[in-house]
């Protein structure tokens, strides 16, 4: 994608704002790919923990708004669109992507909470939504590997919600390109925007929140790509 269909105020910066309006600034199809974390349901969030080792608060965030935030993510970007979800948000993903969405992907946390009742199964893990803008025709660089990723929770991370910076960094490797441009509209504490600056793609974060903006920012500003990347492909 070329870096001019970008408003040059928006290429490689945090934003902070409400991800709807800040999207309506950006033409149809100017982003490679958007990957995020957007909130989930209010049943998720009414049990959800902060981490491992911290089962005293509860995550403060509203719920997300799917009907609303797909549609947008979708035509912003010229091929994939990524958003983390419960499990049971699949289907309210697949209905408001309609002909965009592609397939339910799985990132299997190996030290989630365990089912602290037992009386039932624990959450093994989280749904990754996984849609097309259909734009272009559908490429990853995982060939005819599962949608299956598999990496440890962050505990005591700078966001509640923290993604593994590795988990991050394998999805922008399976579905990007080196040079693309990605959009993050949840972007938190900014580890897709991190991921991105560390693998050589440009980025856009947005998020409403102006404490973990600025951290995103403080993170992106000590981030350096590495001499050597280790290859998920």
């Amino acid at each position: 994608m070329k870096d001019d269909q970008v408003p040059p105020d928006m290429l490689d910066t945090i934003i902070t704002g409400d991800c709807l309006e800040v999207m309506k600034r950006l033409p149809d199809g100017c982003v490679d790919a958007v990957i995020t974390d957007p909130p989930y349901d209010a049943k998720t969030h009414t049990g959800a923990r902060y981490g491992f080792r911290d089962t005293s608060s509860k995550i403060p965030f509203p719920v997300a708004d799917v009907e609303a935030i797909t549609p947008p993510m979708i035509a912003a970007s010229n091929g994939w669109v990524l958003a983390f979800c419960a499990l049971e948000m699949y289907g309210t993903y697949r209905d408001a992507a309609g002909d965009g969405w592609v397939r339910a992907g799985f990132w299997r946390r190996t030290n989630g909470v365990p089912q602290f009742t037992g009386d039932r199964p624990g959450q093994p893990g989280e749904g990754i939504a996984i849609m097309h803008s259909g734009r272009v025709k559908k490429a990853w660089n995982g060939h005819g590997r599962h949608g299956f990723w598999e990496y440890p929770i962050v505990c005591g991370g700078p966001h509640p919600t923290t993604k593994p910076l590795p988990l991050m960094e394998h999805l922008l490797q399976d579905f990007t390109s080196e040079g693309d441009t990605i959009l993050d509209p949840f972007c938190g504490s900014g580890t897709t925007c991190v991921a991105a600056k560390r693998l050589g793609r440009h980025f856009i974060g947005i998020e409403i929140d102006p404490g973990y903006a600025q951290t995103a920012r403080n993170r992106l500003r000590d981030t350096e790509r590495p001499l050597f990347q280790d290859s998920h492909g």
